[in-house]
């Protein structure tokens, strides 16, 4: 139930204080310029607290809980620790703690979610595409919804919707040779990691947390092959190594400080981040002067150098791990026009028959 108190501050104005108490949740209060705003605040409070007390969220400190404490609690639950894509979730929530972390999650409405996915976008140096600024707000999506099944946010209070922007056709941008020798040399003069990186995604299309996560124990160099464990379609897949990629990955053996488990590391032997590997790279591609390239167009860069020397479409889903033929289509330009296994028999029997 709700009560309310008058005041009269210093300035001649006049205060209305509702306060609603519903067991077991702690009073909470809240102060208004006139009493039908508290009344209508008190109302609207009274209502949520019984539906969070309906759905089995008996805890005391679900009026005061803040944005970080959900993402606390969603990124501790042993499901969430288990996706493979954790570490990404962590560092989008990460954002989310940074700029609302002390809010509280019943003061998280549309509009100061629309402001974060403007501030999001960026500008100039630092704009973020579409895509990006999909993730950021994907990731809070997900600890939300998982709050609104755990008892912790009201049923009744879904994620907006029509918040997520509007993404560009996919777009697929390979490296030109040119550009393939000048990233290559930035990535030698920066580091021997980062060389090592760059050349094992270009020689073998791996996703860049594909190539985070692998470890020595993956890594077959007598055999000239790696082999993916955690993929983004839970398919593992083994994929050649080329010799440069085997040189690269030999290197890294030899090197000052070297892991008994994972392959790529940061000076002070912990294992290379995505934080830490996008902070060099963008470096990596500043003297370079590589312009509109991000880390995954590596992958796009392989299937290309990988049809332009050949391989089918097939071959090509099958080294960059596509369960769908569909998504490999988008390389089909490459090798249209170009002869396949059969042709040079079906040559030869046509001549014959003539």
């Amino acid at each position: 139930m709700a009560s309310y108190q008058r005041y009269k501050n210093d300035d001649g104005t006049t205060s209305h204080v509702a306060q609603v108490r519903i067991k077991p949740f702690k009073p909470i209060a809240k102060s208004f310029a006139t009493k039908p705003a508290a009344k209508e605040w008190a109302e609207a409070k009274e209502r949520e607290l019984r539906a969070q007390r309906k759905h089995g969220a008996d805890r005391a400190d679900l009026p005061a809980l803040t944005v970080k404490t959900l993402a606390d609690e969603f990124l501790a639950d042993a499901e969430t620790k288990a996706l493979r894509y954790y570490d990404d979730l962590e560092r989008l929530c990460a954002w989310w703690v940074n700029e609302f972390g002390t809010s509280k999650v019943a003061d998280i409405g549309v509009l100061k979610l629309r402001a974060a996915r403007d501030k999001l976008k960026g500008a100039g140096d630092t704009t973020r595409s579409a895509a990006t600024v999909n993730r950021y707000l994907s990731a809070f999506r997900s600890c939300w919804n998982w709050g609104r099944t755990a008892g912790l946010i009201p049923q009744e209070r879904s994620w907006p919707s029509r918040l997520l922007l509007t993404e560009p056709k996919g777009r697929t941008r390979f490296l030109a040779d040119s550009e393939l020798a000048k990233i290559l040399k930035a990535a030698q003069d920066h580091s021997q990691v980062m060389h090592a990186a760059i050349v094992v995604s270009l020689a073998t299309g791996l996703r860049q947390g594909e190539l985070l996560r692998l470890t020595w124990k993956d890594v077959d160099l007598d055999g000239s092959k790696v082999t993916v464990h955690i993929t983004k379609n839970d398919d593992a897949r083994t994929v050649f190594l080329p010799s440069i990629a085997v040189e690269a990955l030999r290197g890294l053996k030899k090197a000052k400080v070297v892991s008994a488990s994972i392959v790529f590391l940061v000076g002070a032997g912990v294992p290379l981040t995505k934080n830490a590997l996008e902070a060099r790279w963008k470096i990596i591609r500043k003297n370079s002067g590589l312009q509109n390239f991000r880390w995954h167009d590596l992958r796009h860069s392989c299937a290309s150098f990988l049809a332009q020397k050949g391989a089918t479409l097939l071959e090509i889903g099958s080294v960059l791990g596509h369960r769908s033929p569909s998504v490999t289509q988008r390389y089909a330009h490459l090798v249209q026009g170009s002869p396949v296994t059969g042709h040079a028999a079906l040559d030869a029997l046509l001549r014959a028959s003539k």
